[in-house]
């Protein structure tokens, strides 16, 4: 395929997932993918990632900031008050994956405040987070990402519609904070993904793909018509990564026949 085409990364967090954390770069590789995001890699050290990642050419995109604790219900620590020490800290964890793995994008999650007081300071805390992580990633040569995340999938979130994303990037002096558009969630919070996307171009930093509602492969029945959806990516901009963070927990090369399908490439 030619450069002139959008490239598809493979979410190593929730594709190949029969397989260790570790073993999924190399089933990656073989379904003929290049570049991989791995949302949550603290589970393994990052030298380890790297080193399989290098043993297969794979090149990572992208990473999340560690979320808290999944199992107890963080989704996300930047709008929590009772967690600010521990976000801010939780960056230089960040930094230093990041940095490991040669990856240059972070997205931050917004999280769901539940004690009154978290509830009271969502809105302080989270604006004074992340125009702090954009502005330290800003230091490393890292790109800070923010994504809003529909309320079906996850209740609570407190960055849940586009309209407060774009009031941050807008106020962020640093100029490095970007959008994560994620289709999957982006058509459950207001559609109109193709008018979206033109709108939002200048500050679009990442995208990344899932069917609704079942968060199924592009190519599996659903709302979304992707042939038409990566049709207007590519008018928009062919250099975006497209991230596919589907749920697929035993992915072979042909379930994989949807990239080349649709005009995309590895």
């Amino acid at each position: 395929m030619s450069g002139s085409t959008n490239r598809v990364a493979a979410n190593l967090n929730m594709l190949f997932t029969n397989l260790p954390l570790i073993q999924r770069y190399g089933a990656a590789a073989s379904a003929g993918f290049k570049l991989v995001e791995v949302s949550v890699p603290y589970s393994e050290p990052a030298k380890k990632l790297r080193e399989a990642a290098d043993e297969f050419n794979l090149k990572h995109t992208l990473i999340n900031a560690p979320p808290g604790n999944w199992n107890d219900g963080f989704r996300g620590l930047a709008s929590l008050k009772s967690q600010k020490d521990e976000f801010r800290n939780s960056l230089d964890t960040a930094i230093e994956y990041a940095k490991t793995l040669g990856c240059n994008r972070v997205h931050v999650m917004a999280g769901i405040p539940k004690t009154d007081d978290d509830v009271a300071n969502a809105s302080k805390t989270y604006y004074e987070n992340v125009h702090f992580a954009a502005q330290k990633l800003k230091e490393h040569d890292l790109i800070c990402l923010i994504e809003p995340i529909n309320t079906y999938t996850i209740p609570g979130y407190y960055l849940n519609n586009y309209d407060d994303a774009m009031g941050l990037i807008y106020s962020d002096k640093s100029k490095n904070l970007k959008l994560q558009y994620d289709t999957f969630h982006a058509q459950q919070i207001d559609g109109q993904i193709g008018a979206t996307l033109r709108k939002l171009k200048e500050h679009i930093g990442y995208i990344q793909v899932a069917q609704v509602p079942k968060r199924g492969a592009c190519d599996t029945r659903g709302e979304i018509d992707y042939n038409f959806i990566f049709e207007e990516i590519k008018s928009i901009d062919s250099s975006w990564i497209i991230g596919a963070e589907y749920l697929d927990e035993k992915a072979s090369k042909e379930s994989f026949n949807w990239v080349e399908n649709m005009s995309l490439s590895f």
